[in-house]
């Protein structure tokens, strides 16, 4: 490390040269690099002896010289820059983006500054926005195929056969217009004559997923007889099974066998391909809300992840390190040992126990000052050398109240690196601790991914906690949440309900992620669970402008949004809807109003 720093802790420089975080140092007053890492020279492409010594201005590192003079003005301002998003181009003309932060230290003397290289997070933001556009698409498309193909095509429900939509080919086929086929069944219309039973058809459908081939006869409305061939599936819409039939008129070549043959073989191909993309079509937009909100939420989750990752790097090097020179250290130990007496040495022995089992204190900077000085005194006093460094040590290890409350053993420390040696090694059970507190973190933000990614509408019911579905989703948001946003929960219950999994995360998806936009990521975020004897509600609450007036009757209508183009399908309110009143048996209310907006969510226990 460079002698142009006043620390001598081999700690801090272990961890400035082998982080895996790039990190320099720049001298304020002339603008030269003093000191780098190498992974901070690898973003640049450079060898830390291009670097150092050199400005920024001469490595020519900025793509836009505005982000120096903006970094430089907000430096001046604050002493401090935080997360900013910086093009920075390499020695062979590349561009990598860096997420940096700065801050002077050193009384104004230094620039310390940390980043990460977020080159390839960004290009994987760019490919969520891709696929949001791919999704927009594939709707548009769905629309196009039922609208426009020559074949007649239906959707119904499932369950009671009433008309949801018919194409133009499927009124020209019937003789019905599309205003009297919507909202009645084929059997209130007298269209078919060939009987089947539909239920066996729906059975079928369900454990095969299609049918296609079946030929059936159908009377118009003006009586006149046709022939057709029938293509079936059953897709899930507006959470329900609907069954989209595609009808081919085969009524002129019913009069040939042998072409009538041939036009079902061939037709017969077209409908499976027609199925087959309807189908796949229909997945996508079922996904669609899902696979948008995931997008988004990649880059926060990533940065999250990062963190807990750098330390657990940065710790477990330190350790790693330290362990090969275990054996150095018991002949120290042996050595320091030697010169005590056995009364001594048990003494020693204890203090060192109770040592490493006390909590350690964190002192905001007076505390810290005044615990150093007096322990720097004390060890003056005592001839312990080297006094500043150890007490600096011990102020920073969380344990200077425990040093002095038993300052009385200090003497034995005298002439002897023993105390040293502690140290050291209460400084490892600190970094295993902190390993052990960024495992936690990083297993609990992959937990709630892995929970949030699965989503299977076959499932059977389960018996669910609902705290813990709802704090997923807001791991997930934490990263969006903690510039701007004060999480207040509210549990005064903390209820098992009967119910989906997957789907209770969708419904706090959309309603956490709604109430978050609606006030600009800026605001007081509530979410509040009461129960009952038979039900519980969920309320997510949010202090944001409020919906319109003019809108409120329409906010729970499929593919109804008021965003802007590809940030949003219109499919979330309408999902949460279905879910909470089809799947679960509950009901969804809210109440907006200028400054508030609340959701509440009642779903049955059993």
């Amino acid at each position: 490390m460079t002698p142009y720093l006043s620390t001598s802790d081999s700690i801090w420089h272990t961890a400035f040269s082998s982080s895996p975080i790039g990190m320099a140092l720049t001298d304020m007053q002339t603008g030269l690099y003093v000191e780098a890492n190498e992974v901070y020279c690898s973003w640049l492409g450079r060898t830390k002896e291009e670097v150092i010594g050199k400005s920024t201005l001469d490595l020519g590192i900025y793509s836009n010289v505005n982000d120096r003079d903006s970094i430089l003005s907000k430096l001046k301002t604050d002493g401090i820059v935080l997360n900013l998003e910086v093009p920075l181009l390499t020695k062979h003309g590349s561009t990598v983006t860096i997420l940096l932060s700065g801050r002077i230290v050193e009384n104004g003397k230094y620039l310390l500054s940390a980043g990460q290289n977020i080159s390839a997070l960004k290009e994987k933001e760019y490919l969520a926005a891709v696929l949001q556009s791919e999704l927009v698409i594939s709707k548009e498309l769905f629309e196009s195929v039922f609208r426009l193909n020559p074949a007649a095509v239906s959707l119904s429900n499932a369950e009671t056969a009433v008309y949801d939509d018919v194409n133009e080919a499927y009124c020209r086929l019937v003789g019905f217009s599309r205003e009297e086929i919507i909202g009645r069944t084929s059997y209130d219309l007298n269209i078919w004559i060939t009987k089947f039973d539909r239920e066996r058809l729906k059975s079928e459908l369900l454990k095969k997923g299609w049918s296609t081939g079946m030929e059936a006869s159908i009377r118009t409305k003006s009586g006149e007889i046709r022939h057709v061939v029938s293509g079936n599936t059953i897709l899930q819409t507006k959470g329900r099974p609907t069954l989209l039939a595609i009808l081919i008129d085969v009524t002129e070549s019913k009069q040939n066998k042998e072409a009538l043959e041939y036009a079902v073989k061939e037709r017969t191909k077209e409908l499976n391909r027609i199925l087959e993309d309807l189908q796949k079509t229909q997945d996508q937009l079922i996904l669609s809300e899902k696979m948008a909100t995931l997008g988004q939420l990649v880059a926060g989750v990533a940065h999250e992840i990062n963190n807990p990752l750098a330390a657990i790097a940065a710790f477990s090097d330190q350790i790693y390190n330290r362990m090969g020179n275990f054996g150095n250290r018991l002949f120290q130990i042996k050595e320091c040992f030697s010169k005590y007496s056995e009364k001594e040495i048990n003494e020693i022995i204890s203090w060192v126990i109770e040592l490493f089992t006390i909590k350690p204190k964190t002192y905001v900077f007076a505390e810290s000052r005044k615990a150093k000085k007096t322990l720097e005194l004390e060890f003056i006093e005592l001839g312990i050398d080297p006094a500043y460094d150890l007490a600096d040590r011990i102020v920073d290890l969380g344990v200077s109240d425990f040093i002095l409350e038993n300052k009385n053993l200090l003497s034995h420390f005298k002439f002897s690196p023993l105390l040293e040696l502690v140290l050291s090694e209460l400084n490892t059970l600190r970094s295993v601790e902190s390993i052990r507190l960024a495992v936690e973190r990083t297993s609990k933000i992959v937990y709630s991914l892995k929970s949030y990614g699965r989503f299977d509408r076959h499932e059977a019911k389960s018996e669910i906690n609902l705290v813990d579905t709802i704090e997923t989703v807001l791991t997930l948001y934490q990263n969006k949440m903690k510039s701007g946003i004060e999480c207040v929960r509210l549990y005064n219950a903390n209820p098992n309900i009967s119910g989906y999994p997957d789907e209770l995360i969708q419904i706090w998806t959309n309603l956490i992620y709604n109430a978050l936009q609606a006030m600009s990521f800026k605001g007081t975020l509530t979410i509040q669970i009461d129960e009952s004897e038979n039900e519980v509600v969920v309320r997510v609450k949010d202090n944001g402008p409020g919906i319109p007036i003019n809108i409120q009757k329409r906010i729970f209508e499929p593919f109804y949004t008021t965003k802007e183009k590809g940030e949003g399908t219109g499919l979330g309110l309408g999902i949460v809807k279905q879910s909470v009143e089809e799947r679960h048996r509950g009901r969804i209310q809210f109440q907006s109003e200028p400054g508030r907006t609340e959701f509440s969510v009642y779903l049955p226990k059993f």
